[in-house]
């Protein structure tokens, strides 16, 4: 500071009273637009550390909370969804309104009864079977039952599921720390049979998609063997050493029956496949 007083003076005596305060006004200007682009900077810096820490919350989140979301949210909606299981944003007790209108767009699995989540990631791994498959990744399935039925299948058992437990836990309340009663019975035993109902139907829905991952498995099964058919040719070069022509024969006979297999098992799949699909007006209203 002293070193810059000193420059003014010695600036003043030469140049005059004007040039000093002109020079005065450019070194200010100069200090300002220096500071004001650090403090950009800093602010740059810190959105993107925060940018940061928010990503490793949600990836905590989808971690340690084993939630199943409606396919058909935005991204920004299961972001949203996300980012109310932090405890972060918990803590600041000011929930975002549009949170509210996601309430039954997502099942948290824990919340199931424990039989319920056995259903469930009998869905789920069968659903992964299919994702995972060979013939998947080739693009010999129904493109529309992997990518929209699917997932819409389990979200929609997810949602059945969760429905049930509620009900299920309703009943038990009912029933807690009471007689049962005639009445009390009049009203549970109809309940309870539609409870069972609805249970099997979810059961025979999951059954559906389980049937269509066991199909890809046997045409992905199917794929592999038509794959280690090239390795033939290598068998009747041992089997020409040795004169076995019967044998040679039933080499080719087997590559048709391969081929014929794999043709029939991607058929079965792909038909299976388009069973998962529901006729317009069949969702579940409650």
């Amino acid at each position: 500071m002293y070193l810059y007083l000193a420059l003014l003076i010695n600036i003043a005596r030469y140049l005059g009273l004007s040039a000093v305060l002109g020079t005065i006004l450019l070194t200010g200007a100069a200090i300002a637009g220096i500071y004001i682009q650090r403090v950009r900077e800093r602010a740059a810096i810190e959105r993107e550390l925060a940018a940061r820490r928010l990503a490793a919350a949600r990836d905590r989140v989808l971690r340690s909370v084993d939630i199943v979301m409606d396919p058909s949210l935005t991204e920004d909606e299961r972001l949203l969804i996300i980012d109310e299981f932090i405890p972060e944003f918990r803590a600041q007790g000011v929930p975002d309104p549009r949170y509210g209108s996601l309430n039954d767009r997502f099942v948290v699995v824990n919340d199931l009864l424990p039989k319920f989540r056995l259903v469930l990631e009998r869905v789920r791994k069968a659903a992964l079977t299919v994702y995972g498959s060979d013939i998947k990744r080739m693009g010999l399935l129904d493109g529309v039952a992997n990518d929209v039925i699917l997932p819409r299948e389990t979200w929609e058992i997810a949602q059945l599921l969760l429905r049930q437990t509620f009900l299920i836990q309703r009943q038990l309340d009912a029933r807690r720390g009471v007689a049962l009663t005639t009445e009390l019975k009049a009203v549970l035993a109809p309940q309870e049979a539609a409870l069972l109902r609805s249970f099997e139907a979810t059961l025979h829905r999951v059954s559906i998609v389980e049937e269509y991952a066991r199909r890809v498995q046997e045409a992905d099964a199917a794929l592999r063997a038509q794959a280690l058919l090239g390795d033939n040719d290598r068998y009747r070069a041992l089997l020409a050493q040795t004169d076995d022509v019967e044998g040679m024969r039933y080499l080719s006979r087997q590559s048709l029956a391969v081929s014929d297999v794999l043709a029939k098992s991607v058929r079965e799949a792909v038909e299976t496949g388009q069973t998962l699909t529901l006729p317009l007006g069949s969702r579940y209203d409650y």
